[in-house]
């Protein structure tokens, strides 16, 4: 995917929260600073009153020196840990958030660190690579939707540019979807790509655990989904052809796999059921039992 210069480097600006996430946990940095590449990008941004320069992408290499604010910088790549590679008589690292587009628009929807680390804790650090931006339709399509969900959380902790995201539902690009709505919904207009993602993403998490799921492994898979990211309420659609509309069935099949939730991953489930109609985000409807779950710790 061709990047546009500046916008393509704001949206690192955006994704790369890592480097603010991790002032917030330096350990973090050290660790992922040691393996990086680069991303070759050509732009010029702004020093703003945050801006050091670093002789590595790493906050423990230390500050070579500070920029004041308002002047440009010449940008010539984005590495896959967050930051910006520049040329100052030499090729120096300033993180994401010391440099900014002179036309950033400040009065948009942003997100801060301490969403970003509350939102991704569930990720993996597997997903920490840089060929994330390299992944096509195809790839995208084939996830399972544990996978995805960490695929799309890696481009929010700033490991890939938010431009090279695919959304599964439309195998478009995020940047495509995000301004094309924008062109129509001023709701949109007025959040950040980086905003609009974690819309996507918790929309797409809620979904993943709805279902409807068709036997105890599918619905295990969704509860495990639940300890995962510590979501503690949530309703599920089980349907089943053994246990059809049939009260004492529904209430042993799901007393069964809270059992097994409990022995395996110590968690418990409080649930109550319910036979109905039930309509998913995606438009499916149907009859099946409707399982509010609770996790109680």
């Amino acid at each position: 995917m061709g990047l546009r210069i500046v916008g393509g480097l704001m949206a690192a600006v955006i994704a790369a929260s890592s480097a603010r996430v991790c002032s917030a946990n330096h350990k973090l940095q050290r660790i992922y600073a040691a393996e990086f590449t680069v991303t070759e990008s050509k732009a010029v941004l702004y020093s703003n009153d945050k801006t050091k320069v670093y002789s590595q992408p790493d906050i423990s290499s230390g500050v070579v020196t500070t920029v004041a604010p308002d002047l440009p910088i010449e940008v010539t790549g984005v590495t896959s840990n967050g930051w910006f590679r520049i040329n100052l008589n030499g090729t120096y690292y300033v993180p994401a958030d010391g440099l900014v587009s002179r036309n950033a628009d400040s009065s948009k929807s942003v997100v801060v660190s301490s969403d970003i680390i509350n939102l991704t804790k569930g990720t993996f650090s597997f997903f920490m690579n840089p060929e994330l931006g390299d992944f096509d339709k195809n790839d995208i399509e084939d996830m399972d939707e544990n996978t995805y969900i960490k695929y799309l959380d890696s481009f929010l902790m700033g490991y890939a540019l938010l431009e090279g995201c695919i959304l599964q539902d439309s195998g478009k690009s995020l940047k495509e979807v995000y301004e094309s709505e924008a062109k129509v919904d001023k709701n949109v207009a007025n959040m950040t790509m980086q905003a609009y993602l974690i819309s996507y993403r918790n929309n797409y998490l809620s979904d993943s655990l709805i279902g409807p799921f068709r036997n105890d492994r599918e619905l295990k898979l969704a509860l495990n989904r639940a300890i995962r990211y510590n979501i503690t309420k949530f309703w599920a659609v089980y349907r089943n052809s053994n246990v059809a509309s049939d009260e004492s069935k529904i209430k042993k099949a799901i007393e069964n796999v809270a059992d097994e939730m409990k022995a395996e991953q110590g968690v418990t489930f409080s649930y109550s059921v319910k036979y109905g109609d039930y309509k998913t985000s995606d438009g499916t409807a149907g009859k099946g039992w409707i399982v509010e779950f609770n996790k109680k710790d």
